[in-house]
């Protein structure tokens, strides 16, 4: 039911298989074959890169790192900086097709840059 919860209920029982993994402690049911995937390379300041899905997964979205960008505001007649980073999918295109994918990432944008939403 994680599509029912939200992103503060999820930290908890994320934040514990992290460290039953870091203890190599985790339960069987918890290591079984994923779909998808989110890696984060953001931290080591990667502002690109393409993560390719392991053979079980359908899909994995990379986030990179941010970084301050000059953009255009009309209203204000000037540049202004704004924080932008990329995230990028790889799929399966025998599973998901480029429409859906496309689908996926403005939504995925979309609460990023809400995160309260989450």
């Amino acid at each position: 039911d994680v599509e029912k919860k939200s992103l503060n209920e999820l930290q908890a029982p994320y934040d514990e298989l992290v460290r039953r993994g870091q203890e190599r402690k985790l339960p069987p049911e918890s290591t079984g074959a994923g779909i998808a995937t989110v890696t984060n390379v953001g931290p080591f300041g990667i502002t690109a890169a393409t993560p390719i899905p392991l053979p079980e997964q359908n899909l994995v979205l990379g986030l990179m790192a941010g970084r301050q960008t000059p953009i255009w505001d009309k209203e204000a007649g000037s540049f202004v900086p704004k924080m932008e980073s990329n995230f990028i999918l790889s799929f399966d295109h025998r599973i998901l097709d480029g429409g859906a994918a496309g689908r996926l990432l403005q939504r995925v944008g979309e609460l990023l840059q809400k995160p309260a939403d989450l």
